[in-house]
């Protein structure tokens, strides 16, 4: 029986070691395949050498699974529903992710709110700025609507930004409500002139 179970630990794929290095996004999308194609229980069957787990075949019920009489309560709960649990907690991560996105953008939305009254920008836009300005994207922008020197550097590109919002550094839009809202109008132009590509 060790010499089996060494065995399958070492005919295990290393994917689904406890090292897996894959990020959670993807460790959860392995085990949502995995829970919507594995074969649903198709009845319990018990007497006395245990539980029996069958599932539909090709050609009839098959045992996939056999529990003896000692195997604990909590265990072989676990085992009967080795589906359902997971479909459960998955479908709460869903739900939970739901949520969150909802209440992120009722607070962007109250940022914003708060913002269009003469507040705190509602975001980190010296940030999005700077990322937008290493996007090749924006910069074909930037020469066809605000006459950026082609080819743009990231240097020509951030002073070209500069001068068109008015301001000596983008730490002001972050600080500045007016300024901030003119980077808003520029980023507004510009998904538009990308919709237009």
């Amino acid at each position: 029986m060790n010499a089996q179970i060494a065995s399958l630990s070492h005919s295990a794929s290393p994917r689904h070691s406890m090292t897996d290095r894959r990020s959670a996004r993807e460790r959860l999308e392995s085990y949502r395949a995995l829970v919507t194609s594995a074969a649903p229980l198709a009845d319990v069957m018990a007497d006395t050498e245990g539980m029996h787990l069958e599932v539909s075949g090709p050609d009839d019920r098959e045992i996939i699974c056999s529990l003896p009489p000692s195997c604990p309560a909590d265990n072989r709960e676990l085992i009967r529903r080795h589906i359902d649990i997971p479909a459960d907690l998955i479908g709460m991560l869903d739900a939970a992710a739901r949520r969150d996105a909802e209440r992120r953008r009722e607070i962007g939305q109250l940022r914003q709110a708060l913002e269009s009254k003469g507040g705190k920008p509602a975001k980190d836009y010296a940030a999005e700025c700077a990322m937008k300005c290493a996007d090749p994207a924006f910069r074909q922008f930037l020469v066809d609507r605000h006459d950026l020197p082609y080819p743009a550097t990231d240097k020509t590109t951030a002073t070209r930004v500069r001068f068109v919002l008015a301001v000596t550094s983008l730490s002001e839009l972050n600080t500045d409500a007016a300024a901030a809202s003119r980077w808003r109008g520029m980023v507004q132009e510009f998904d538009l002139w990308s919709q237009k590509r």
